[in-house]
C-alpha cells in the first residue's frame, strides 16, 4: 500500500492497523502511541511490522511541512459486517440463533471493546485533516482511536451482555481449553493524542455498543 501511494503519488493516506501492533506487557493504564511496538503472536508482530515499515516510508519520502499520511490503531471492533469464525460477538450470536452452547477461549481476557463506527469516525475525521493540511509534520503521525475506560470488559462480560440484550439469559458458557497460539490477557487504549490533537473521543457508552 505504502509504494502504491508513493509511486502513484496519492496525496493523502490513512494507514490502519491494530492495537495489537504495541508489545503487550499486561498494563492495566493503557498503551500510549510511543510505545514499544512488538508481539508474541503472528498476527501481533505483523501489526507491529507494518507499523515500522509504515514509519520508514515517513521518514524517506512523506516528510513534508504538512503531514499528508498516517497510521491509525484502533481497538477490539465489534459490530455490523463481522462473520469471521472466532470473533466474540458472531459466534455469541450464532450460538443464541441456533440454540447452541456458547464457547469461550479466554473468558478472563479483557479487551477495549468499541462499536466499529466510532474509529471509523476517527478515520474520517483524520482523513480530513490531512486533506486540508491542517496537522502539522511536528505532530507524530500515530493515533489511537479507542474507547472509554469502561468498555474495557472480559469476554465473559461482553458474553453476558450480549445473551442479556439478545433476551436468553439462560443459555450456558462453555470454556474450551484448546489452546492453538498465544493470546494476551490485558490489552488497553491510551487515547489522549486522539482527543487533544485532533479533538476526537468516542462518544457510545459499554450499553450503547452492545445494543448497536
Amino acid at each position: 500500500i505504502l509504494e502504491c501511494v508513493r509511486i502513484n503519488k496519492i496525496k493523502n493516506l490513512v494507514f490502519i492497523t491494530s492495537d495489537k501492533c504495541y508489545l503487550n506487557r499486561e498494563i492495566l493504564r493503557g498503551y500510549r502511541e510511543d510505545e514499544i511496538l512488538g508481539g508474541y503472536d503472528n498476527y501481533s508482530s505483523s501489526k507491529a511490522s507494518a507499523e515500522i515499515i509504515f514509519k520508514s516510508y515517513f521518514k524517506s519520502f512523506f516528510t513534508k511541512p504538512k503531514l499528508s499520511i498516517a497510521s491509525a490503531r484502533a481497538g477490539n471492533v465489534i459490530g455490523g459486517g463481522d462473520f469471521k469464525k472466532d470473533r466474540i460477538v458472531p459466534d455469541v450470536i450464532k450460538s443464541l440463533y441456533y440454540r447452541k452452547e456458547i464457547i469461550l477461549r479466554n473468558p478472563k481476557s479483557t479487551r477495549p471493546w468499541q462499536h466499529v463506527l466510532e474509529p471509523v469516525s476517527g478515520y474520517l475525521k483524520l482523513g480530513v485533516l490531512l486533506m486540508r493540511k491542517q496537522l502539522s509534520s511536528k505532530i507524530v503521525p500515530n493515533w489511537n482511536f479507542g474507547p472509554p475506560a469502561n468498555n474495557q470488559k472480559t469476554v465473559r462480560e461482553i458474553t453476558n451482555l450480549i445473551k442479556k440484550e439478545w433476551g436468553n439469559n439462560s443459555k450456558k458458557i462453555k470454556i474450551t481449553k484448546s489452546k492453538k497460539f498465544k493470546e494476551s490477557k490485558l490489552l488497553a487504549l491510551n487515547i489522549n493524542k486522539a482527543k487533544r490533537e485532533l479533538k476526537w473521543k468516542p462518544k457510545l457508552g459499554l450499553k450503547n455498543t452492545i445494543r448497536f
